[in-house]
């Protein structure tokens, strides 16, 4: 009995002395993070200011077109900044892959989004610069349009996108603007691209006419989440339902601002044969939008 109990004690000291200094330390870190949220709530206070749901958060999410030519739009939603930025990639872009390099489209049709939307990111990313999680979204020109809405309407200038002699070719040698819905948007991004001879170009037409959706109609932003909520059996993404509610309080709180910015960026990019290159330029402005 007596050598039964000492092993016991034995025992149970020894477990203790693994299990207090484990304790201990939980016990720090749990003092640590509420001393911290009493900071920050103290700091609001000092403030006057609470802090808005989805004020502090920035998404970036790579939309992308399903098509037998993929269109890709990368999308920047900024809270802290309060800017949506826009940046239309050409499907001919050449990133880096396992076996050497391929393009956007090409990764987009045999590998699906997702794949195409990861190997952007490492081709940006570098052994000192990383950049945070990008997210992807895709779906047909059809889908789009009803997620957006159908009747929605935008002006363009198209005097910002082509010279006199192309405009006249589409119809807007003496009038520039165009006035579209969203289901006559597509067509009107056809007429743009066929007019401009650099798969930059062409790809910057789809950005500045989603710019100008977004830009005269903010409430669309907001009311973009549900309506993938809505569609979400003919999307392919990897933007779980905590992602979209996050993503939908940073909408709703952007729309809400009056300084709020919609803009659309271009990224530099080089020829290469029948592919395009960022050059250092279009790298550094890709890596501004994902971090």
């Amino acid at each position: 009995m007596r050598s039964r109990a000492g092993v016991f004690w034995y025992s149970l000291g020894l477990t203790l002395l693994l299990l207090l200094p484990l304790i201990g330390l939980t016990a720090f870190f749990i003092h640590q993070r509420q001393q911290q949220n009493e900071l920050r709530q103290a700091a609001a206070e000092r403030g006057g200011l609470p802090i808005e749901q989805g004020a502090q958060d920035t998404w970036r999410t790579l939309l992308v077109v399903q098509q037998e030519e993929p269109g890709f739009v990368l999308v920047r939603v900024d809270g802290p900044e309060q800017t949506v930025t826009l940046c239309a990639l050409p499907g001919e872009l050449r990133v880096n892959a396992p076996a050497g390099t391929t393009t956007l489209s090409a990764c987009a049709l045999s590998a699906g989004a997702g794949r195409a939307a990861q190997l952007l990111s490492q081709t940006v990313s570098t052994g000192e610069t990383a950049v945070n999680d990008l997210h992807y979204l895709a779906a047909t020109p059809a889908c789009w349009q009803e997620c957006a809405g159908q009747e929605v309407t935008a002006r363009l200038d198209t005097a910002a996108l082509l010279s006199k002699s192309q405009r006249e070719k589409i119809g807007y040698g003496e009038d520039s603007v165009a006035e579209i819905t969203v289901a006559e948007a597509p067509e009107l991004i056809t007429q743009l691209q066929d007019c401009l001879d650099t798969p930059g170009k062409r790809a910057d037409a789809r950005a500045a006419v989603w710019e100008a959706f977004a830009r005269q109609n903010t409430d669309l932003l907001a009311a973009m989440p549900e309506a993938w909520r809505t569609y979400s059996a003919r999307t392919l993404t990897d933007l779980l339902a905590t992602d979209l509610a996050g993503l939908e309080d940073t909408l709703q709180y952007l729309t809400a601002q009056p300084g709020l910015t919609v803009q659309y960026t271009t990224v530099a990019t080089q020829p290469m044969g029948q592919e395009v290159a960022l050059t250092e330029e279009g790298m550094q402005t890709l890596l501004e939008l994902l971090q």
